[in-house]
């Protein structure tokens, strides 16, 4: 009989055939068969999924579920929630920009939290960079305090870096969060922590170690500026019809959305 996996980490990724097994070996090397790893590809249009297949062959706690088309983080998440099997499940970006210790802090947080978020502001965290890559970060840097204060202009969360690629949930917390949970995209985190304050959910912050190897995201960041406003902006109209009300998120009808056609690599492989 198997030993059951002490946490639950989620990839979502997009088009990450050219790192995905490097993150899996790295994840490995980590922690082993401790960790069920949740790989969802959101609709790669390279070999993200055969990358991951071909792992998985040899280490079974490693499961793909692939989604027809590309539908954003958002939806990958969403749809990984009933994946994960895991009481501690993180969420992290699939580049592997957080190192063990900042994983660590998450887990170590998880007993006496609900939710806990990696926050890039907080004292204790640092960033790694190449020196090519000083004036990407500056610019990343610039942006990101420039949305978190849009953010908390318009919603209030009290929180300093929404974005953070690294979070972490009790199973039972992220199960209730589920059904209100709508975004597709990068707003998810936004959404999520509306939510979560909305279910009174513990929340704690810790600081993180993050690691920019290239300038990858630059481009993801500079198109996806618009829609992430505009996401946003549609999260504030939703807060004002009330449908992040305490008596509406903690409905205890609430259900996800279906969730998009995929399949999983075990089944594939049968």
């Amino acid at each position: 009989m198997d030993t059951p996996a002490r946490f639950s980490i989620v990839l979502p990724c997009f088009n990450e055939g050219s790192r995905i097994a490097d993150s899996l070996v790295t994840l490995h090397r980590w922690f082993g068969s401790a960790a069920e790893i949740v790989v969802l590809d959101d609709g790669s249009a390279d070999d993200t999924a055969q990358q991951v297949e071909q792992f998985a062959l040899t280490h079974p706690n490693v499961h793909l579920h692939r989604l027809a088309r590309h539908g954003g983080k958002g939806r990958a998440i969403r749809t990984a929630i009933p994946l994960a099997h895991a009481d501690f499940i993180l969420v992290m970006d699939a580049d592997l920009a957080y190192d063990r210790e900042s994983i660590h802090r998450v887990l170590d947080a998880l007993p006496s939290s609900d939710m806990v978020a990696g926050n890039r502001r907080q004292t204790g965290s640092r960033y790694s960079v190449p020196v090519n890559l000083f004036g990407f970060l500056y610019r990343r840097h610039l942006v990101g305090l420039a949305f978190n204060a849009f953010v908390r202009t318009l919603l209030q969360l009290g929180v300093r870096d929404t974005q953070c690629g690294l979070k972490g949930f009790r199973r039972d917390a992220l199960q209730r969060m589920a059904g209100s949970l709508t975004a597709d995209g990068f707003a998810i985190d936004v959404e999520m922590l509306l939510v979560a304050r909305a279910l009174q959910l513990r929340l704690a912050e810790v600081p993180v170690h993050v690691t920019y190897h290239s300038a990858k995201s630059s481009v993801k960041l500079v198109r996806s500026g618009a829609a992430m406003a505009s996401a946003v902006l549609r999260i504030a109209w939703r807060r004002a019809l009330g449908l992040y009300s305490p008596a509406r998120v903690g409905a205890p009808g609430a259900r996800s959305r279906p969730k998009s056609a995929g399949r999983s690599e075990k089944e594939s492989a049968r």
